[in-house]
């Protein structure tokens, strides 16, 4: 981020109408489809591998952000040709270009969560 133009941001950020960004945070947003997003990261998984690696997520729920996800091309279905007709699911390549972003997110988030005096997190202020 030390190429990070700060003039260039609030220009930005005063244009009129709504900003850019919004529409994406609303793409990727939801309730579960940024930990589905994380879950795949690490590669392909199995519906079962997904349903216990997110834990709290009903499977009617996970199956509708899947198919969210799968509709605007960050996750690829995958039918597996097994006798149990596995189905597997995995980032697409449009998924996985969000990757250097997420990371600066992260670090963000790292960075600023937390006040060093008082603990509490100025994300939620």
């Amino acid at each position: 981020m030390e190429d990070f133009d700060q003039r260039k941001a609030m220009r930005f950020l005063s244009q009129a109408g709504e900003c850019p960004v919004a529409e994406t945070l609303r793409t990727l947003g939801g309730k579960h489809k940024p930990n589905i997003l994380h879950a795949l990261s690490g590669g392909e998984q199995h519906f079962l591998e997904l349903t216990r690696s997110l834990p709290g997520i009903s499977r009617k729920v996970l199956t509708e952000q899947l198919r969210d996800l799968e509709k605007i091309g960050l996750v690829a279905r995958v039918e597996k040709n097994d006798a149990r007709r596995h189905v597997g699911y995995g980032l697409t390549e449009k998924a996985q270009a969000l990757g250097a972003i997420v990371a600066q997110l992260s670090e963000w988030n790292d960075t600023f969560k937390r006040t060093p005096r008082s603990g509490q997190s100025i994300l939620s202020s």
